[in-house]
């Protein structure tokens, strides 16, 4: 992909899907992502938000990279392809606050 194509590729996701207000304010937006995480996993992973606070794992902890690198910190590049193709041709994001999730 060409550069300026690729740059146009990166604005529309940090616009377009949100991914800019992570790193707005202090990090407020992404301060919030976790507060809803630890919500949503108290809620619907009772079991499992127990075990994380027997540990004091905090989502903060884990779930930087996440939010920060649209889930694709961790995964091979040829995954990291298929979640970018996924992301830009078929998802349809929806706000946390609305409680419905991808």
């Amino acid at each position: 992909m060409p550069e300026e194509q690729a740059f146009c590729v990166l604005v529309k996701i940090m616009y377009d899907y949100g991914l800019r207000d992570l790193y707005k304010n202090n990090l407020e937006d992404l301060q919030c992502k976790f507060y809803q995480l630890e919500k949503l996993m108290q809620e619907q992973l009772p079991d499992l938000h127990s075990h994380f606070s027997d540990l004091t794992l905090a989502a903060h902890m884990y779930a930087s990279q996440w939010f920060l690198s649209l889930f694709t910190a961790k995964f091979p590049l040829s995954m990291v392809f298929h979640i970018i193709d996924l992301l830009l041709c078929e998802v349809k994001w929806h706000n946390l606050e609305s409680e419905e999730i991808i």
